[in-house]
């Protein structure tokens, strides 16, 4: 049950909804019934239960949300990278949503800066910018130099954000129940565990020692790497409401006379991107979920930044393999392959309609195979593949799904800076080559002993020439190293 004040909240969300054009999607929920009646008099009055136009519905949805306050805003950002709980045409058009709000005051921020820190901000930076250069409904961002003369970047919460969003997780958590119960249409979309994932997700990201984390943790993956450029994170400076990261200078991706100016070269960036974004998902198996143009800097020497690390995606090692099979075999064209692999990872049950969604995947993969048109591209045929799986009650790991939708995101990226740029014959060399790297005989082999070890009574069957064969590779390659 929610309280008086979350009531009041469920009413003003609802109603929100119901003048933006939802009011007859309220009706057949019977989720109308929780609005005031003068909204429910008003809808009648202009004949707001008709079925409205369909395609009209996403933006009308974006203009929503939009207006509903920073939870609403993130959700409709997780909602952008998440086709299996809503329609492709919604993805797309939450892309577009625009989380630039006013700033809050220098005050808020001074006082914030220095209930988290335990001293007064003069203390600690020698320059901190009153200007923000970037505001947004969970944070806003300033500049500032430590007292050593490191510039950093200083990402500061905004005043009493918890407590609204804890409240909005409590209504959308009650909304989805009751949507779930009342409303079969919307059941294989899960919303349910949809409201579960987000409220997580959610409380993981407004406390930025977790974005800290994931930040460290991807620089040190690429330590020694030449090109990503990943921001150091200054720790004793970092609580859960104030992350204060090494400040990164570059250009925005839309930046044509800084790109110029600095000397980029684009063709050459717009490669180098899809490899770093490849590489964080299927060798390191953690990546940047949202690599969008606001959340990338392109730097001298062709390097890229890396910022915001808010959305982060996780692929355990048996499931990038799999992932790495069916990539390998889908720039291949080998489309039998790709659906069987791609089958092996998908959760299914005896409501699942298996046979329609192979037939849909070949579909799906054989038309973007010698199509002309510039927009179906392999990331493209592989998002749709994912996303098709809700229609057929076929589910797929929330962070497969956060990988398909970064592909598509990275293509459009390097589209940006190379028109021509095509990331299947980009992706290809990287595919083969860490194809090569898994099936070399040694790590096949030392793979085989780790595995077999955990049967005991299997390893004992092994004839004893293949132990010594083993045996060999591994004093070899003791001297090697």
């Amino acid at each position: 049950m929610l309280g008086w004040q979350d009531n009041k909240r469920l009413v003003e969300i609802l109603e929100a909804f119901a003048y933006g054009g939802f009011a007859y999607y309220l009706h057949k929920s019977s989720l109308s019934k929780c609005v005031s009646l003068k909204c429910r008099i008003r809808c009648w009055f202009y004949g707001c239960f008709c079925p409205p136009e369909e395609k009209s519905l996403p933006f009308y949805f974006r203009k929503v949300i939009e207006c509903l306050g920073p939870t609403f805003i993130k959700l409709g950002q997780i909602l952008s990278l998440r086709p299996d709980f809503i329609p492709v045409e919604y993805c797309d058009e939450l892309r577009k949503l625009q989380d630039k709000v006013p700033p809050f005051s220098f005050e808020d921020v001074k006082q914030i800066v220095e209930e988290d820190l335990g001293q007064p901000w003069s203390k600690l930076f020698s320059r901190f910018d009153e200007q923000p250069i970037a505001s947004a409904s969970i944070a806003q961002v300033h500049k500032a130099k430590l007292k050593d003369g490191t510039l950093v970047a200083v990402k500061v919460q905004r005043p009493q954000l918890v407590e609204r969003i804890e409240q909005d997780l409590r209504v959308i958590s009650w909304v989805v129940d009751f949507m779930e119960r009342k409303w079969e249409k919307c059941r294989p979309y899960r919303p349910i565990k949809l409201a579960e994932e987000f409220s997580d997700w959610t409380r993981r990201e407004i406390d930025f020692r977790n974005e800290a984390k994931y930040m460290s943790e991807v620089r040190e993956n690429f330590k020694g790497n030449r090109v990503a450029v990943i921001p150091r994170v200054f720790w004793d400076l970092t609580t859960r409401r104030v992350l204060v990261m090494q400040f990164i200078e570059g250009c925005n991706m839309y930046d044509e006379h800084c790109l110029a100016k600095s000397k980029i070269n684009r063709k050459k960036l717009a490669t180098t991107g899809a490899r770093l974004m490849f590489e964080q998902a299927i060798v390191h198996g953690i990546f940047h979920g949202d690599p969008h143009p606001g959340n990338l800097v392109a730097m001298r020497q062709n390097k890229l930044g890396f910022l915001d690390f808010g959305i982060i995606g996780r692929l355990p090692k048996d499931l990038r393999k799999r992932l790495l099979l069916i990539l390998s075999h889908l720039v291949r064209k080998e489309f039998d392959e790709a659906i069987k692999h791609t089958l092996e990872i998908a959760e299914t049950s005896t409501e699942s309609n298996i046979q329609g969604y192979k037939s849909k995947l070949y579909s799906i993969f054989s038309s973007w195979y010698g199509s002309t048109v510039l927009e179906a591209t392999m990331t493209k045929a592989f998002f749709n593949a994912i996303a098709e799986g809700v229609h057929h009650k076929v589910y797929f790991p929330p962070d497969l799904v956060l990988f398909s939708k970064m592909l598509v995101t990275t293509e459009s990226v390097g589209a940006l800076l190379n028109p021509d740029f095509d990331i299947s014959v980009h992706a290809r060399p990287f595919i083969e080559e860490t194809m090569r790297a898994e099936m070399s005989p040694i790590k096949f082999i030392k793979g085989f002993i780790k595995n077999a070890l955990e049967y005991g009574e299997f390893i004992e069957e092994l004839p004893m020439y293949i132990i010594k064969l083993i045996k060999k590779i591994e004093e070899h390659e003791r001297k090697d190293n």
